[in-house]
């Protein structure tokens, strides 16, 4: 039982490490594509705040989306497997 209790939190952590990964990753490219719209549009006004407001819904978007991908998934894949080879 202490296997796979040390197991489940090996794991916990590597997926925790992937999701910060991929967020930032992908956070960070939305934002290199918000700024280009920017100046693409040639706004007027402070390009930080104009990026951040647009930037705040995406990036809750965003981490909804990869708590299903990162955590979700691979432990139900993982539960199936276990389940169907026993």
């Amino acid at each position: 039982m202490l296997y796979l209790g040390r197991q489940a939190f090996i794991l916990f952590a590597v997926l925790t490490l992937i999701y910060v990964c991929v967020y930032y990753y992908l956070r960070e490219g939305q934002k290199m594509r918000l700024e280009e719209d920017w100046v693409m549009e040639g706004r007027p006004g402070d390009r930080a705040d104009w990026v951040g407001e647009r930037l705040k819904p995406r990036a809750d978007r965003l981490m909804r989306w990869l708590i299903f991908f990162v955590y979700v998934l691979p432990v139900t894949a993982i539960a199936v497997f276990v389940f169907v080879t026993n």
